[in-house]
């Protein structure tokens, strides 16, 4: 499923086209879209530091996407864009440790 969702985020944000019909949804979509693939990561490591690699490894793929919007027609590479990638991996990341912490009594 992880591999899965990956190939779909790439398919998807590098079609040519543009998100204007987004309109203000757009960093909201891109705040989910990253946290889900965070919580996708969770579920296929068996350690954390394996977490935090794979956490890491999507943030990287989340600027190889933008990087690669640059030559697509219709699309461009958004600083906004990667911040709001990250702050979804972030956030997810952290509640997701928190639950966990939680379930361990920890």
């Amino acid at each position: 499923m992880f591999c899965a969702y990956a190939v779909f985020v790439a398919f998807v944000s590098l079609l040519p086209g543009g998100s204007a019909q987004l309109g203000g949804w757009d960093k909201l979509l891109h705040f989910l879209t990253y946290g889900v693939f965070v919580v996708l990561g969770y579920s296929i490591v068996t350690s954390s530091m394996a977490y935090l690699i794979i956490c890491l490894a999507i943030v990287a793929f989340s600027a190889l996407v933008e990087v690669g919007q640059a030559f697509v027609p219709g699309r461009f590479m958004s600083g906004y864009d990667m911040l709001a990638n990250i702050a979804g991996a972030a956030v997810a990341a952290f509640i997701l440790r928190f639950l966990t912490s939680l379930r361990s009594g920890r």
